[in-house]
């Protein structure tokens, strides 16, 4: 299960979002009841592209720490 302020990438293209698999995002809101998020997705400047609703299987986790290294 996701929490607010998790990094994560798109798994899947969400056309009617305009999401391609790979953009990614911080999860603003978490649905506790369901799994469903609110994600701020980003443009590779850091930018925010808008919020979006998505569900966690559409969504993978990123560990930054390990893409530093």
């Amino acid at each position: 299960m996701l929490r607010e302020h998790d990094t994560v990438t798109v798994k899947v293209d969400v056309p009617g979002d305009g999401l391609h698999a790979g953009d990614v995002g911080a999860v603003v809101h978490c649905y506790v009841d369901r799994d469903v998020y609110e994600v701020e997705v980003l443009d590779e400047q850091g930018h925010s592209r808008g919020v979006v609703t998505l569900r966690g299987d559409q969504l993978l986790q990123l560990n930054l720490a390990s893409l530093v290294a």
